[in-house]
């Protein structure tokens, strides 16, 4: 069984890992799921084409949950949180930092703002650095597939924003890359695309009355300087977006029960 009942991934031999067993103090509320709004919501924010129809977006995610359901290796995920999304992605040979400066996060901010009013959502860079012509993919982690795939036609999929709860972001990184296929569909380490796509259409995705959320890292890219990572995090009822050290010491990078990496289910519309 690859995915445990919290739809965790089982860490392989090798893999660095908060705790072998799996901690739930840091976890997400129940989400209703609401596809028809999200598809009206990523409309407006022109994140898809008008004449991309409702309909064959939901049999293509029926698809995809079909061939992930048929496999008993992948069953479990749907027992975390499952977002549906889609929507059009940046062509991966552009520059992906400017991307996310210049696009993605203002309008993230934007609709954040708008839709919990009283709120806000604020990016930190640590360190003076930047996320223009700063980023890549990172290694074997199969976004470059994700990036070619939303890039030439809208891409639709499921985001399971805890698939890799507890993993440190290279043990994410090497996770991904031994995992089997699934169907016809690809997979691919979760990024910052879908994870602002996510949290446009269901802002308080990371706010809980009652739970200590994770801390969703964008691992699937990686910065020039091997020290930092992209990581969305709630503060209270506001949601912010870092680029911050991932290093405990000056040689050991962080491992923590808070930090979840995701796994992203996908096909081209």
């Amino acid at each position: 069984m690859l995915f445990n009942n919290l739809g965790r991934n089982n860490p392989s031999t090798g893999c660095r890992v908060f705790s072998d067993v799996p901690k739930t103090f840091y976890c997400l509320d129940p989400l209703v799921v609401d596809y028809a709004r999200q598809h009206t919501l990523a409309y407006k924010c022109k994140l898809v084409e008008d004449e991309v129809k409702l309909t064959d977006v939901e049999e293509s995610m029926l698809d995809i949950r079909h061939e992930i359901e048929r496999d008993p290796r992948y069953a479990n995920l749907f027992k975390g949180t499952a977002i549906p999304f889609c929507f059009s992605l940046p062509d991966k040979n552009n520059d992906l930092g400017a991307e996310l400066e210049d696009f993605w996060l203002p309008l993230l901010k934007k609709e954040y703002e708008l839709q919990v009013p009283g709120t806000y959502f604020k990016a930190t860079l640590q360190g003076s650095l930047r996320l223009q012509e700063s980023l890549r993919i990172a290694k074997d982690t199969g976004y470059d597939i994700f990036l070619e795939t939303g890039a030439n036609s809208p891409v639709v999929g499921y985001f399971f924003p805890a698939a890799f709860q507890e993993f440190d972001i290279k043990s994410q990184r090497s996770r991904i890359a031994e995992l089997p296929d699934i169907g016809d569909a690809s997979f691919c380490l979760s990024g910052p695309f879908e994870m602002i796509y996510c949290l446009i259409c269901y802002p308080k995705l990371l706010f809980s009355r009652e739970h200590y959320s994770p801390i969703l890292c964008a691992s699937a890219l990686e910065h020039t300087d091997p020290r930092m990572t992209m990581v969305f995090k709630s503060y209270g009822p506001h949601l912010e977006f870092w680029l911050m050290s991932q290093m405990l010491t000056p040689t050991k990078t962080q491992v923590s029960e808070q930090w979840s990496g995701g796994l992203t289910v996908f096909k081209s519309l």
